[in-house]
């Protein structure tokens, strides 16, 4: 029998040894690449957590009810490519209904003009959001905000806002609805106007809630008989004079039979003294919701650089409306407001306080001498509330009759159920308070809750951070000399200490 020398043995064991770890090794890659493929998870290193989709974002995704093919017009080298792709690989991984296609016009030219002849597009550096019998285009622009201010100074315009999730979010509702909700903002009264680009207007309302695909349209009420027919949503906003009887009687009907109204109401002083009427606060008592004739104040929560009248609000119950910007701890401004509370408790309906001040605000009803605002005890102490949202309680909804005596309880049943939000502010609804993100996601929240489109009440994206490093002269020197001279001195110092060792 053959015997095997010492030396052969060591080279067979060490032979067998290395194979062994080149099959581990090659086990353990397959096994970690099957386990990452098939239970992958994307991390968003942002400060400001760019990339991560929203909450309102993963409700769309959840409810997408068809396949929808995102086929990208843009070049790698792009401004925007990168954030593109990153956040559009975030919607193809929230949901297997949606597909990402990347079609780079300045390489592959030839099927880049087959999709604009089947697109019929008009130029490149698109997005095309196809559902197979329907599809939208989404321009570029419109997915960043620029500072153009620099320009005059020869400097290029600055990014200071990626917009893609909002955008793509709304393409994606647009294609799975048949058709947007109507909104309705009363005029004839000084309301705000959703035309009115000043400070005091509402035309970043029109921007902001038509991406969240609502149609939105202003309305007179005086010489109206009813609400129009296929209205989903009435908005009352700001108004600074009294409604008319009829008026009152037709806003009445529409919400006993089941209508939706969001009523933001400010407290506009009279000449005379005292609050301007505007006849909605005795339609609102009602429907279990009393408005103060006060104006609030907070002294110990105001706005920095404001009068205590202008304050921010952090203290929210657990409504659907408010819950992700109590999670959030998220501060809806308000400036100059009246108090908005629930009455004595209406058989039929379900009331809740949305926001109130902090326990030292209080509701001053010294409104003839505002020059000294001081609490006492004629004064609605708090915490006030500021917003109050009713709806029929659930055995009303259920089919359970109302009170016979109250034909306002019967006509909200089954077949009529309405939804009211009432406001005691209407400037957080304007151009220069929608500026800040948790008013408009207030806003936002308020109508879809309205018309139960609870799928999108979540908090909006956030606008990306700005980091600049700045560096003194002499902080740049040392920083050149380290990259440039210290730290590869390092490396060669070390190859040279290994190469005499070696040698030795």
């Amino acid at each position: 029998m053959a015997r095997i020398d010492k030396k052969t043995g060591k080279k067979v064991l060490s032979g067998s040894l290395l194979g062994a770890g080149v099959l581990l090794a090659i086990a353990l890659f397959i096994i970690v690449n099957y386990f990452g493929w098939k239970y992958h998870q994307r991390f968003d290193w942002t400060e400001s957590q760019l990339y991560s989709l929203s909450e309102k974002t993963e409700n769309v995704l959840a409810e997408l009810d068809r396949d929808v093919e995102v086929v990208v017009f843009m070049s790698p080298g792009d401004e925007l490519f990168s954030a593109v792709s990153e956040q559009l690989a975030r919607y193809e991984a929230g949901t297997p209904r949606v597909e990402i296609r990347y079609v780079d016009p300045e390489k592959n030219l030839l099927e880049a003009q087959t999709l604009v002849d089947k697109y019929e597009l008009s130029h490149l550096n698109v997005l095309v959001f196809d559902s197979g019998d329907d599809r939208r285009i989404v321009d570029s622009t419109e997915l960043a905000d620029y500072d153009y201010s620099g320009m005059q100074y020869g400097q290029n315009a600055q990014l200071t806002g990626f917009k893609g999730e909002q955008v793509f979010t709304s393409t994606l509702l647009d294609l799975m609805e048949s058709r947007k909700p109507r909104i309705l903002f009363t005029t004839g009264h000084g309301e705000l106007s959703l035309d009115d680009q000043s400070p005091e207007g509402m035309s970043l309302a029109r921007e902001l809630l038509g991406k969240d695909n609502f149609e939105l349209e202003e309305w007179a009420t005086i010489g109206q008989a009813q609400v129009p027919p296929g209205t989903d949503l009435l908005v009352i906003a700001g108004p600074d004079s009294t409604f008319l009887e009829p008026e009152l009687q037709m806003l009445r009907s529409y919400l006993a039979g089941g209508g939706r109204m969001l009523v933001l109401l400010d407290p506009t002083l009279a000449t005379g003294g005292g609050l301007v009427p505007t006849g909605l606060e005795s339609l609102l008592l009602e429907f279990g919701v009393e408005v103060g004739d006060d104006i609030v104040v907070d002294p110990s929560n105001p706005l920095p650089f404001f009068g205590a009248e202008t304050l921010f609000v952090t203290s929210y119950s657990d409504h659907t409306i408010v819950r992700s910007l109590d999670q959030a701890q998220l501060p809806v401004v308000v400036a100059l407001a009246r108090s908005v509370g629930l009455a004595p408790e209406i058989e039929g309906y379900q009331m809740q306080e949305l926001m109130r001040t902090t326990a030292d605000g209080w509701g001053e009803t010294g409104i003839d001498n505002l020059e000294a605002v001081e609490l006492d005890e004629r004064d609605l102490l708090g915490p006030v509330p500021l917003a109050v949202a009713v709806e029929p309680a659930s055995e009303v909804a259920e089919g359970e009759e109302g009170t016979p005596s109250d034909p306002v309880a019967e006509s909200a049943g089954p077949e009529g159920q309405m939804r009211l939000v009432v406001v005691g502010d209407s400037d957080l609804a304007t151009n220069t308070q929608l500026q800040n993100v948790p008013n408009a996601t207030f806003l936002a929240n308020a109508l879809n809750w309205l018309v139960e489109r609870e799928t999108l009440v979540g908090i909006p994206p956030k606008q990306p951070e700005q980091v600049k490093l700045s560096l003194t002269r002499t902080q740049l020197s040392r920083l050149t000399w380290l990259v440039l001279i210290i730290l590869p001195g390092l490396v060669i110092l070390a190859g040279l200490t290994v190469y005499l060792r070696r040698r030795r």
